[in-house]
């Protein structure tokens, strides 16, 4: 379990994607990477949306639900920093 994700994730176990961490490894590190940056919107976008020309299989509905969690959360965070940073 990732340390840094989890604390992001204000310890909330029940929302940690171990699913894309164990069969989606490089989806995970692009995640990490990624967090609290705003690309990361993109390439959420990117990861639910069909936009290449070749058939993918697309991924497992336990993994699609992590993203559009992780997906959520990003953004509720983005949002609560906007906020608190409008408040100075």
């Amino acid at each position: 379990m990732n340390i840094k994700l989890l604390q992001l994730l204000n310890g909330a176990e029940d929302k940690y994607p171990h699913t894309l961490e164990q069969k989606f490894p490089h989806v995970f590190k692009k995640i990490m990477e990624l967090w609290g940056l705003s690309e990361i919107n993109q390439y959420f976008i990117d990861l639910m949306l069909h936009s290449r020309a070749e058939q993918r299989e697309g991924f497992p509905l336990e993994a699609a639900k992590e993203i559009l969690d992780l997906s959520l959360i990003h953004d509720e965070q983005a949002k609560a920093k906007q906020l608190k940073s409008k408040a100075y």
